[in-house]
């Protein structure tokens, strides 16, 4: 069964996977799952699926394919080795960043 998320995850057409994960994990989340490297389908496009708990207790999947996949997963372990205190404050940084 699935449950209603109260977290305002904007999935809007110019949205990244990279854009969704910052915003979850900016909400409290944090990534429990990363496909390996170089993951590809049987077609041969890169793909990446990273797992990430919110802080209200839903498990989310974001999925990428091709150049997305390589970003996607580049930013997922780039937040995985970031220590926890910093965290909110440099995903807040790189969302900023985005806007500019």
């Amino acid at each position: 069964m699935f449950r209603k998320s109260h977290l305002d995850i904007s999935t809007a057409v110019h949205s990244s996977t990279v854009d969704i994960l910052r915003k979850l994990v900016s909400l409290e989340g944090h990534i429990v799952k990363i496909t390996p490297r170089s993951c590809k389908l049987s077609n041969g496009i890169e793909y990446c699926s990273v797992a990430v708990k919110g802080g209200d207790g839903i498990e989310y999947s974001i999925q990428a394919y091709g150049k997305e996949a390589s970003n996607l997963h580049n930013e997922a372990w780039m937040i995985m080795e970031t220590p926890m205190q910093f965290r909110s404050a440099d995903v807040a940084y790189g969302q900023r960043l985005l806007k500019k």
